[in-house]
């Protein structure tokens, strides 16, 4: 998928990790992982569910400030406590698969969902693809900025990192404009800058995100008033970002970590928030829990943000034979997209919130990519890390148990 770059050796190295590490504990499903090993003077809090903590203001599922449309790095209109439609009439495994239409472009990288439109970064621009049916068409004024990569929807602001340099960018929504704004640029020091698989988490009036080239993660004001970002932390493997009133989480991929800091005042040294169960790639904000996905041991977690350092996250899954890749959120359920099964195919799964009875609720070919929710569908890409591919958008509707 991103063959036209040439990665730096330690990038390399990075994703190689992600397949050759076997960290699996032995845990079964809908238990309690290994606990943190750091201490702390944090509130003690139940977090064997991940379900235990009192929802944060602003935290997502109202299209206001909570993070990310698109269910991946926030919890905003498409992936963080999204509330419910009215049931559908098919069940879990029967719901019908949709292929959303017309010419997406290449490369499918990030994707968020607003009331009218599936947002899709292809690697050239933002392309909106209509949910009543009607012809895709690239948002006037994102064409041109590099290659567009992961998205984060907050406010009404669509913002969106660039695969190959420092930028961040953003365009209003609601109101629509054609007009983006440069949110900052990563201050360069003498060195490439590769936000690469690092990706971007929105919150209040503030957006942060990740790159790999330099390790670090960075945030800057959403309405774009400051030129250069400000360093967040630096050193260890980022990849996942997420934000809520008080923190900001970050996965660290080769440590086995999730990782925090206090927001304002920025805090002088990152905490381990939680011991993860292998490396974790993407991170979810959404209604006071902290959710991601593990790259090489196929585990899906979560843990309440108010819960004490040393309380274990929960554990949805863990199956090396499917591993999952991006991450979503409703009032419900846990949804996931699964890259590859042990047959060779792409999954759709869920769990309801704190539970370990997952489902899959739909298989087919391989490469299972992002995946997006908003009340009462299911938007997910299809997208071999290893090609150059056209973009592809598959939906369907929320099963009514």
């Amino acid at each position: 998928m991103h063959s036209k770059i040439a990665l730096p050796p330690a990038l390399l190295a990075l994703v190689a990790v992600g397949t050759g590490c076997n960290l699996i504990f032995g845990i079964e499903p809908g238990t309690e992982a290994p606990a943190s090993s750091s201490s702390s003077t944090a509130a003690s809090a139940p977090s064997g569910s991940g379900g235990s903590a009192a929802s944060t203001s602003g935290s997502g599922g109202d299209g206001g400030a909570g993070g990310d449309a698109g269910g991946g790095a926030g919890g905003d209109a498409g992936g963080g406590g999204v509330p419910s439609c009215a049931p559908s009439s098919c069940t879990a495994g029967s719901c019908p698969v949709t292929q959303m239409a017309g010419d997406l472009g290449m490369n499918p990288k990030g994707m968020a969902v607003t009331e009218d439109a599936v947002l899709l970064a292809n690697g050239e621009a933002i392309i909106a693809i209509p949910k009543d049916g009607g012809a895709p068409r690239a948002l006037p004024g994102t064409p041109g900025f590099g290659d567009a990569s992961w998205v984060t929807y907050s406010g009404g602001q669509l913002s969106w990192n660039n695969w190959s340099n420092g930028n961040v960018l953003g365009i209003s929504i609601d109101p629509p404009s054609s007009s983006p704004i440069q949110i900052a640029e990563v201050p360069q020091e003498g060195g490439d800058v590769y936000p690469a698989y690092g990706r971007i988490a929105s919150f209040g009036d503030s957006v942060y995100w990740v790159t790999q080239v330099p390790e670090a993660v960075w945030r800057a004001r959403a309405d774009g008033s400051q030129r250069l970002a400000e360093q967040v932390a630096s050193g260890g493997n980022p990849m996942g970002v997420a934000v809520d009133a008080t923190h900001v989480y970050w996965s660290d991929y080769l440590a086995s970590q999730i990782l925090r800091k206090t927001k304002d005042p920025l805090g002088a040294t990152a905490e381990v928030f939680a011991e993860t169960n292998g490396n974790p790639t993407e991170v979810l904000f959404a209604k006071g829990i902290v959710y991601w996905v593990t790259d090489n041991t196929g585990a899906v977690q979560s843990k309440a943000t108010d819960a004490a350092l040393d309380d274990p996250p929960f554990t949805y899954t863990v199956d090396n034979q499917a591993v999952p890749k991006s991450v979503a959120v409703d009032d419900e359920f846990v949804y996931w997209t699964v890259q590859e099964n042990g047959e060779g195919q792409g999954e759709v799964r869920r769990a309801h919130i704190g539970m370990g009875d997952m489902a899959t609720l739909t298989k087919g070919e391989p490469y299972f990519f992002e995946i997006a929710i908003d009340c009462g569908s299911i938007y997910w890409t299809i997208n071999n890390l290893e090609a150059d591919e056209e973009a592809v958008v598959f939906t369907m509707p929320k099963p009514s148990n």
